[in-house]
């Protein structure tokens, strides 16, 4: 920025311009653009892992590959990360790919493993640990003789038929 009229001074509205240039490039240009591409090790390292009593998580940095350039795959116990990208120019062809697997511990929920993109370009893939079985009380229920249990299956069957019934009065 060129110095102002203000004896040579910065203008007061430079930090300002400043700010509103971040952030319009910020909005313009999506993470994998600001990303470095002379690094050829992307996603070749896991940033932090977390395992601990409640969750476990992990973290790749995939900003060289736009969202729909990414795959999460879940197979048993085993998670697959893959990115592939492919950029063509006049001058020639750029490939880009990889593929990680992690083996998820024995006490994950693996039902509730789930994976997030933040906005500058890191993967986070986590899961809850299922619960253990620290002990618990179990209750117990009153058995019924087979007799009985049959019985109470035809008496609930019979006032079925008849809430059947009347229901089917009330609309004719």
């Amino acid at each position: 920025m060129a110095l102002s009229h203000f004896g040579g001074q910065r203008s007061p509205f430079d930090s300002i311009y400043r700010e509103m240039r971040d952030l319009e490039h910020s909005m313009i240009n999506p993470y994998w653009h600001r990303a470095n591409h002379l690094n050829f090790n992307s996603a070749a390292d896991v940033g932090v892992v977390v395992n601990d009593e409640n969750k476990y998580g992990l973290n790749l940095d995939v900003s060289h590959f736009r969202p729909e350039e990414l795959k999460v795959h879940l197979d048993g116990r085993t998670v697959t990360v893959e990115g592939s990208h492919e950029s063509h120019t006049e001058h020639g062809t750029t490939k880009r790919s990889f593929v990680r697997s992690f083996l998820l511990p024995e006490d994950v929920d693996i039902a509730a493993v789930h994976s997030s993109l933040t906005n500058d370009g890191h993967l986070a893939i986590e899961a809850p640990k299922a619960a253990t079985s620290r002990g618990r009380s179990i209750p117990i229920g009153r058995a019924i003789e087979n007799g009985k249990q049959q019985q109470q299956q035809a008496n609930t069957k019979k006032s079925k038929e008849k809430l059947n019934l009347f229901l089917n009065f009330q609309n004719a």
